[in-house]
């Protein structure tokens, strides 16, 4: 991603990828600027407003000023690819004091499947669904021998991501920014460390 201040004095944001890039700005008057800049350089289409970019599926209300990023089909593709479209979803990624460890029963035969849906779920959670970090951080730290417990508690997660396909991260508004943050106290069955947590609205 590029940054910079153009002639009509505000930031203006390039995303890069490959054979795509998206412009946003404050104001229409900046996204032309960076487009004008950008086409008169090189050889590009302007495909006006995107309803979808990389995967992600952008909803926009001018009216409101709101913006809204989600991935709706790598979410049922992943339902479909594990099979679990049709399950009870559930109510949160991970049970409420949820704790996971290495106890050397039961291990993965095949471990493929479980890096394969862990590396999908951490994917969802670095783009739109920051409400699966927790999860994902929790059950990548098994990634090199996942047992079945960690096999069950990443379905789990598909389970709530069944009920929430078209969650996303909604941008806009008119409130101001509020963050807030804890900490469990040595919540790792395993180090004792203590695992920190935030959130911003």
């Amino acid at each position: 991603m590029y940054a910079w201040r153009h002639a009509v004095h505000e930031p203006i944001f390039i995303l890069v990828h490959v054979d795509y890039l998206a412009v946003a700005a404050k104001t229409l008057a900046g996204v032309s600027a960076a487009k004008d800049v950008v086409l008169s350089t090189y050889k590009r289409r302007n495909l006006g407003a995107p309803d979808t970019f990389l995967g992600m599926r952008v909803c926009r209300d001018r009216a409101a000023g709101m913006l809204s990023l989600s991935c709706p089909g790598a979410t049922v593709a992943l339902l479909q690819q594990f099979g679990m479209s049709e399950f009870r979803p559930n109510k949160l990624p991970l049970p409420a004091k949820a704790s996971l460890g290495r106890t050397g029963e039961q291990p993965l035969v095949d471990r493929t499947p479980y890096e394969e849906l862990v590396g999908s779920i951490l994917y969802l959670s670095t783009t739109t669904r920051p409400d699966l970090a927790n999860a994902s951080g929790l059950l990548a730290h098994y990634m090199s021998n996942p047992e079945e417990q960690h096999w069950t508690a990443a379905k789990g997660v598909l389970r709530y991501l069944s009920g929430t396909v078209n969650y996303g991260l909604c941008y806009g508004g008119r409130e101001a920014l509020a963050g807030a943050v804890d900490a469990d106290f040595g919540g790792c069955p395993e180090t004792r460390r203590s695992t920190t947590g935030w959130v911003f609205t």
